[in-house]
């Protein structure tokens, strides 16, 4: 048995019938520059999750739900990586006791 040998992409197969190594590939395999962001652009239910430190069934339920913004494609349903981190944004409250927070009325209490 042949023992295969990884190839370079310039002299990988385009597929089709086996041609073995006699043919180049017209275009190599480029990678991305090393300074665009690495991170993907769309989550799914996994990496959400994991994000926000919930379990699945919960991600799932508030995709469902409308609770988190959802972008679909197809049967595929992905949350923004933007729109997650905006919707943290808007849900994060100051950490400062607002007035309308404290009791107005205290057992016992008297009124002077």
């Amino acid at each position: 048995m042949r023992s295969r040998l990884p190839l370079s992409p310039q002299r990988a197969s385009r597929g089709g019938p086996s041609r073995g190594l006699r043919e180049l590939a017209s275009a190599p395999i480029l990678s991305r520059p090393a300074e665009t962001d690495q991170r993907p652009l769309l989550l799914d239910s996994r990496a959400v999750a994991e994000l926000l430190d919930l379990g699945r069934t919960k991600v799932f339920q508030m995709m469902s739900a409308g609770e988190l913004p959802v972008v679909r494609i197809g049967r595929c349903v992905r949350v923004p990586r933007s729109g997650l981190e905006s919707w943290i944004a808007s849900r994060t409250e100051n950490s400062e006791v607002r007035d309308d927070r404290r009791p107005t009325f205290r057992w016992g209490a008297t009124n002077s």
